[in-house]
């Protein structure tokens, strides 16, 4: 290939990814899987695709379920996040309340580490669970914020997610959870 040829392939390149950093990307959509053991309802987030939310319905435990979240961080941090909080909570804001969460689980990923964070588990779908998630939304958005010290160990402490119709999605997911049960 001729100079000329590779100069225009790397500004093509460049382009694209600069095209790619500044356009917003909308997230996906809810998605419903099924796996072995568990009915899975997550979605990506709005702020960092690839921060994604899941609702895990457990097929072997009453279609209880746990919510956690992975999100991306890119800071350099010398020693594995599961190991940093590994006797300790995250302190989380979720939907405007302050919330302890655990992070269970990372690993390096490029750049940085993906940590897996548990906001609760093994709670039952109800009414009131339900009540209390649509309290938290502004403007049909789930807005979680790292706050305090943890700031130190993610460079994009806030995401949101798109939480329209959040009821009719956990219905469906744990209705084929319980489909599955009988």
């Amino acid at each position: 290939m001729g100079l000329n040829t590779i100069k225009i392939i790397q500004t093509t390149f460049l382009l694209t990814v600069l095209l790619l950093s500044v356009l917003p990307v909308k997230a996906d959509d809810w998605e419903i899987r099924e796996g072995e053991n568990y009915i899975s309802l997550s979605k990506n987030g709005e702020i960092q695709h690839g921060n994604k939310i899941y609702y895990n319905f457990d097929k072997q435990n009453g279609c209880k379920f746990n919510v956690f979240f992975f999100i991306y961080t890119m800071q350099d941090i010398q020693s594995p996040l599961s190991e940093i909080y590994e006797d300790k909570s995250i302190d989380l804001n979720f939907g405007g309340s302050p919330l302890p969460a655990l992070l269970n689980y990372s690993t390096e990923f490029g750049l940085g580490q993906i940590a897996g964070i548990y906001v609760t588990r093994e709670v039952p779908l109800s009414q009131y669970f339900i009540d209390v998630t649509e309290d938290m939304l502004q403007d049909n958005l789930m807005i979680m914020q790292i706050t305090g010290e943890h700031l130190q160990y993610f460079d994009i402490p806030k995401e949101q997610w798109d939480f329209t119709n959040i009821k009719n999605y956990l219905n469906q997911a744990h209705s084929l959870c319980a489909a599955l049960v009988l």
